[in-house]
């Protein structure tokens, strides 16, 4: 797998995929199935998603702050 298909893969996975997964999988589990209030269920999503966020780009900073140093040495 050539660099560019592996960084669309990371970026479709960590910032697509996992995101909706747990948000559908959120609001069908506390919402439908624990018949939690919707407003509350959406802002603990939300919150968490946005929480989940911040830590994936602090890391793929990292990473590619890494990875430039490598490519420079």
């Amino acid at each position: 797998m050539d660099r560019f298909k592996k960084i669309k893969l990371y970026f479709v996975s960590y910032f697509l995929f996992f995101p909706v997964l747990f948000i559908t999988s959120s609001f069908l589990w506390r919402a439908i199935i624990l018949k939690k209030e919707m407003m509350m269920v959406a802002t603990d999503a939300l919150a968490i998603t946005g929480i989940y966020y911040l830590i994936v780009s602090l890391i793929s900073i990292l990473v590619y702050i890494k990875d430039i140093k490598s490519f420079m040495s």
